[in-house]
């Protein structure tokens, strides 16, 4: 037990003694510059420092062993970071990979609903399909029955009849689909 309480001792007093040096010894690195903060590297120093002394290895020059055990810490932190980095990348390229192929693949079945879409509202009979498409470019009730002069009473029944034939086409459409498969 008093060995202990020498090593914590010894420890201790190392510290103050150095505790300006290893201080200066890790501003010099401008840690902030590499997103690495200062109290780390000093809190792996202190830790290294104590398994020297708990392990009674003897050192005769503390300023040159304090530099080097400094100077081993800072390399230690930034390749840590410069993995976690690069596996922060690596992450970043993968989830952009899968919102790329997710977003073409949503493209492809867009694309593919509008064909559909657009071959079902060709088949309506004429005035339905002149509601149909102003609609299917966001055209209100009022804008439409003014750009085809008629009525909103006229267009709201066309609308909603076109609507409802162009459901039931892409029904009949779905149901052959499925026979063919």
């Amino acid at each position: 037990m008093d060995s202990i309480n020498s090593k914590e001792k010894e420890f201790k007093d190392i510290l103050d003694n150095f505790a300006q040096f290893i201080r200066i010894q890790v501003q010099k690195y401008n840690l902030y510059n590499y997103g690495l903060d200062p109290e780390d590297i000093l809190l792996d120093v202190k830790i290294r420092f104590w398994k020297l002394i708990r392990d009674e290895k003897i050192i005769s020059n503390y300023a040159s062993y304090i530099k080097k055990i400094v100077n081993s810490s800072v390399i230690d932190q930034l390749r840590k970071y410069r993995r976690e980095e690069d596996l922060f990348k690596h992450e970043k390229r993968m989830r952009i990979a899968e919102m790329e192929l997710a977003y073409s693949k949503e493209t492809i079945h867009k694309n593919n609903l509008e064909e559909i879409v657009g071959k079902a509202v060709e088949l309506l009979i004429d005035s339905r399909r002149q509601v149909i498409k102003l609609y299917l470019l966001n055209l209100s009730i009022q804008e439409i029955a003014g750009y085809l002069n008629w009525s909103q009473d006229k267009t709201r029944n066309l609308l909603y009849r076109g609507l409802a034939d162009l459901k039931d086409l892409l029904k009949d459409r779905d149901a052959k689909h499925e026979d063919r498969t």
